[in-house]
């Protein structure tokens, strides 16, 4: 049996159930709350980061490491290209995606929603067990402090995040210009990768968590300042998940 210990509403961890059920892979998702995660992904990997996938004996933690490994051991729909060129420049993708677009997108995100408790926590404890939604509304206070200080945020690098978000998307649209896919011809872990990531500008059907019916200001406003270029994410998200 595979198990995903994970965050409904991280966008890593929606890296890995992409690539699982794009596998139709069955697997069991554990469900963990912000902060009293450490203790659990701890136990099970050594360090507190997700997500963390269990397979029998084997343990893999890490959305790239995740999908290679299913790669290398399920092979049906690989993700990964056979040719050596393809392969390095999807790897490529899949690692400027997890720099350069990740933790801009989590920072703009928490940078707004961490202000909004009757938003984010629903988000944060989604199919945790009933409990989960009474221990975050006491702990939250300390959380959010936590978060922010973990995250470094503040108006410098919010901004920072906002300019780097905007060359990343700049980045993607010249890479595609008419094609569909960022690799060859076939979709790919990059197009997973860069499509996840993104992911929660847009609000996608299908990635795991109850999306808000709108987003909050200041970052409703910079999401609408990148409409223009997130059209090849909900296509991805519209054909492939």
């Amino acid at each position: 049996m595979l198990k995903l210990y994970q965050f409904p509403i991280s966008h890593y961890c929606e890296k890995a159930r992409w690539a699982l059920e794009l596998k139709e892979l069955p697997y069991r998702k554990v469900n963990l709350l912000p902060g009293p995660h450490a203790k659990t992904a701890k136990k099970v990997a050594g360090n507190s980061r997700l997500p963390i996938l269990q397979h029998d004996k084997r343990t893999v933690q890490g959305s790239a490491e995740i999908i290679t490994y299913l790669d290398k051991n399920f092979s049906r729909r690989s993700l990964t290209p056979e040719d050596p060129v393809e392969q390095n420049l999807a790897e490529a993708w899949e690692s400027y995606a997890d720099r350069e677009i990740g933790p801009q997108v989590r920072l703009l995100s928490y940078n707004t929603l961490l202000d909004h408790r009757d938003i984010i926590i629903p988000m944060m404890t989604q199919d945790c067990p009933w409990y989960s939604g009474i221990m975050m509304k006491a702990s939250y206070p300390k959380v959010s402090v936590a978060m922010r200080n973990l995250m470094k945020i503040n108006d410098q690098s919010v901004e920072q995040a906002r300019q780097q978000l905007s060359v990343a998307l700049d980045n993607i649209a010249e890479t595609l210009g008419d094609r569909e896919f960022l690799v060859g011809d076939t979709f790919t872990r990059a197009d997973l990768s860069v499509a996840a990531l993104l992911a929660p500008l847009i609000m996608p059907q299908g990635y795991g968590v109850d999306w808000p019916e709108k987003m909050p200001q200041p970052l409703a406003g910079q999401i609408d300042n990148f409409q223009d270029r997130l059209g090849w994410v909900g296509h991805i998200y519209d054909h492939f998940r």
